[in-house]
């Protein structure tokens, strides 16, 4: 029995889409409930799709944030949970605009 740690923030990955996947590694035994947070509110809409996949001794913990803009920049936080604790992360989003974005017509 473990209580879930994480060894470091999140990494941040702009996928070919323009997608950004937030991923890190979460130790824990049992499996961990996982929930994102968005300037401390819980994340739960279509534009966040939130994965765990069990690897070798760990958790791969991800969330991918589709379409991203302007109104997505702030600290978004991951916690972890199961019947031994929970453990937190966080990690600074700075969405960077794209020339569509900046010369975009009404």
């Amino acid at each position: 029995m473990l209580a879930p740690f994480f060894d470091k923030a999140p990494s941040l990955v702009t996928l070919p889409d323009g997608s950004v996947l937030f991923e890190c590694l979460c130790n824990a035994n049992p499996q961990p409930t996982i929930q994102w947070f968005f300037k401390d509110k819980p994340i739960n809409d279509d534009r966040h799709v939130c994965k765990i996949k069990k690897t070798v001794g760990k958790w791969t913990v991800t969330m991918t944030l589709k379409n991203p803009s302007q109104s997505d920049q702030g600290v978004y936080r991951v916690t972890a949970t199961n019947d031994r604790g929970n453990h937190s992360v966080e990690q600074q989003y700075v969405h960077v605009m794209t020339g569509k974005e900046i010369f975009k017509t009404q």
